[in-house]
Parts: C-alpha cells; sequence; structure tokens
C-alpha cells in the first residue's frame, strides 16, 4: 500500500532539540535555555540594506551561486580572517543558511551508503542531514575529560573501505570547544593518507574567547583541495531569520552544485544577499560588542553550573553552548528535560540528542538575555535538586 513518506524520509532520525521546543510551546512561561538563536537585534545597517534592497528591485531571481560582488566580499573576508585565498566565481557558493551549505555538499560528494565520520557527541542535525543524503554517519567517540575533541587514533581507527569524509565542527555545538591546530594537523593527515573529503563546519568561528584563536582547516598546508568549509550569517551577524550561508570549496565540486541548487532552491533571496553584503563591508563592531557579551554570559553560567551538586561544566573555548556533565544527578537526560520543562518551566535540550553516547549531559544555550539565563538557572538549580533527593 502506498506510504504517506518513503523509506529514506523515515529514517531520519526526529530531533530531540526540535521536540523540547515544540513540547514548550505548551507550557506557558517555559523560559528557553535550549534554542541557539541570538537574543540580539541583527545590526540596524543590515536590516536598512535589506530594505533598501526591496526598494531597488532586489525581488528576483539571482545566479545559483549568489551575487558575484558577494562572493567577492565573501572572498575578502577569508583572506583577511583565515588566510585562505579563493576565486570567488568558483569557489564559493552563497547557500541558505549552513544547514543547506552542509546539505548541498553532502548531496554532491556523498553516494548511497558512503560513511562519513562524525564526533560523539555532534550537532544533531548532522545525523539527519548525512541520513537524508543516504550517507551512514559513523560516530567516533571523544573524550570528556579532553574537552570531547575526537583522538586522531580513534578517528583513523574508524576508517573503512565505505568511509568518504570527516567532519569537524570547530567551535562545536554543542561542547563549545576548539580544535587546537595540532589536532587539525592530524585529521589533515588522515584524509591525506586515506584520500578522503574534508567538510569543516566553522559557523561560530567570530565567537572564541579569552586567548583562544579560531584556525579554518583549509588554510592547512595541502587540505585546500580537499576542504569543503561551512560558514553562517546567522550566528556571527545576528541573522537567523535571513537565513544565509556560504561555503568555500574546489571548484569542480561547486561547478555541480550550481546543478543541485537549482533543484534544491534556485538562489538565495535576493535582498537578503544584499544585507549580508552590507554586513562584510560594514563595521564589524557589532560583531564584536556580541561576542563579548557572550564571553561575560558564558562566565558566569559555567560558574552558577558549578556551583549546582552532581554537575560538572567545563569551560567552553567557543560558540554559545555549555555541555555540563549530569551524570551525577541522573544519566536519563531525555527524562530529566522533560521533568525540567513540565515541572519548573525551563527547556533544555538532552545529552542524547548529540549521539548515542551522550547520554548524562544537558546543553544549554547562553545566547538567551541575561534575565532568562538567570531565571533558566534557578530553575534548572531547582530542579537537579528534586532528582538528586529522589
Amino acid at each position: 500500500m502506498w506510504s504517506m513518506a518513503g523509506a529514506r524520509a523515515r529514517r531520519v532520525p526526529p530531533s530531540l532539540i526540535r521536540r523540547m521546543y515544540d513540547l514548550a510551546q505548551h507550557v506557558t512561561g517555559a523560559v528557553s535555555l535550549a534554542v541557539g538563536e541570538p537574543d540580539f537585534p541583527t545590526p540596524p545597517h543590515i536590516v536598512e540594506a535589506g530594505q533598501a534592497a526591496l526598494g531597488d528591485g532586489y525581488t528576483r531571481y539571482s545566479p545559483n551561486p549568489g551575487y558575484l560582488d558577494l562572493r567577492e566580499a565573501i572572498a575578502e573576508k577569508r583572506l583577511r580572517v583565515s588566510g585562505v585565498k579563493v576565486d570567488p566565481a568558483t569557489q564559493v557558493f552563497v547557500t541558505v543558511g549552513a544547514m543547506q551549505a552542509l546539505m548541498l555538499t553532502f548531496m554532491v560528494a556523498l553516494d548511497p551508503g558512503d560513511e562519513v565520520l562524525i564526533t560523539d557527541p555532534s550537532y544533531t542535525n548532522f545525523e539527519g542531514q548525512l541520513t537524508l543524503a543516504g550517507a551512514v554517519p559513523v560516530f567516533v567517540s571523544t573524550d570528556p575529560a579532553r574537552g570531547h575533541l575526537p583522538d586522531p587514533a580513534a578517528m583513523e581507527a574508524a576508517i573503512t573501505p565505505r568511509t568518504r569524509a570527516i567532519l569537524v565542527n570547530s567551535p562545536s555545538n554543542p561542547t563549545g570547544s576548539a580544535y587546537p591546530r595540532d589536532l587539525l594537523h592530524a585529521i589533515g593527515d588522515i584524509a591525506l593518507r586515506h584520500d578522503l573529503l574534508l567538510v569543516s563546519d566553522e559557523t561560530y568561528e567570530a565567537l572564541v574567547y579569552g586567548d583562544i584563536r579560531h584556525v579554518s582547516l583549509s588554510s592547512l598546508p595541502g587540505l585546500s583541495d580537499r576542504t569543503v568549509s561551512i560558514y553562517s550569517f546567522s550566528k556571527e551577524y545576528a541573522m537567523t531569520g535571513w537565513r544565509i550561508g556560504y561555503l568555500l570549496g574546489p571548484a569542480p565540486m561547486l561547478a555541480v552544485m550550481a546543478t543541485i541548487q537549482e533543484q534544491m532552491a534556485s538562489c538565495v533571496n535576493a535582498a537578503t544577499q544584499r544585507a549580508a553584503l552590507a554586513a562584510l563591508r560594514g563595521s564589524q563592531a557589532c560583531v564584536e560588542t556580541m561576542r563579548q557579551a557572550y564571553e561575560r554570559r558564558r562566565n558566569w553560567v559555567v560558574e552558577r553550573l558549578n556551583r549546582m551538586p552532581g554537575v560538572h561544566c567545563p569551560k567552553p573555548d567557543g560558540a554559545f553552548y555549555v555541555f555540563p556533565d549530569v551524570r551525577g544527578v541522573t544519566r536519563d537526560t531525555k527524562t530529566l528535560a522533560e521533568r525540567l520543562l513540565y515541572e519548573e518551566k525551563v527547556v533544555v535540550s538532552p545529552g542524547e540528542s548529540f549521539g548515542p553516547r551522550s547520554a548524562g549531559y544537558l546543553r544549554l544555550s547562553y545566547a538567551s538575555s541575561d534575565q532568562a539565563l538567570g531565571e533558566g538557572l534557578d530553575r534548572l538549580a531547582t530542579g537537579l535538586g528534586k532528582v538528586g533527593q529522589a
């Protein structure tokens, strides 16, 4: 009998983050620490550029890879920020957010049954997107004592004849860990030895703290021609709803991407592209203001969490998430998250969202306002205290 959904779609695992979000819609007064969305508004000069673009007639199709002047501005930024030189006409591709950049990469680079190494924990949608593309996500366990950074030996041991790519996410969602240069070199060496593609999700590159400096994988010797680098305007410029990101990659791969883009979305919203151009060409002071606010919030949140009995929370290097270990309270964080929602009205993401061995952890976003963070942490402390006494 005809099914309402095909087998491929049914294999995509549902997102526990989205489940918590949906459940919270029915809980009046819930405080959310679950969604990775900046509480800052899009900076005014970016909004004004988008509005002006509509009046100037940017209401039609753009080229599949995006407007060339935007790609030129992206290439200038990558050279300035990462030291990576690319041809804007052939090696830069504008996408509907970083999510579509990832999906385009997977659709172009992978065949059904190809395996891709990802870490446990990792962003929940990596697994879903790879599954939708017909590929097989292979989780590589990480050590919490090492900041959940992968061991290159464990990564290499997971390689099989079906392995096609390694996915790196730095700074990481959900842990906030930034990959140091020596680890990236080791991963690059593995890719070279086994002739693998590298997919480098660098969405949070601008949000690193203290002495941490982001290193782009494609900037390392010998890796640029086998690396697809993923970026987003969403987090850096508080443009989540504008839906725009981009990728850098080998020109032959991007030539095929234009054909796939035509099937998926045709192109990115024209006015949004003009807003993104203003984001790149305008003052970057807004980015630094937000980065400093997130760093202050990070310090405060980590200090609060580490005062809660049974909780251990390392200080993340970047992004705007903490990934506290609550195994001293419970390992069933899926049940815990639902109990916290219904009993304390605070929304968090359970560790089970991020990998098969990540139960016993919670992901909290500190992109929320100070008021929401304070209230949410109070409620979290109360809820964990009740579970610990049970």
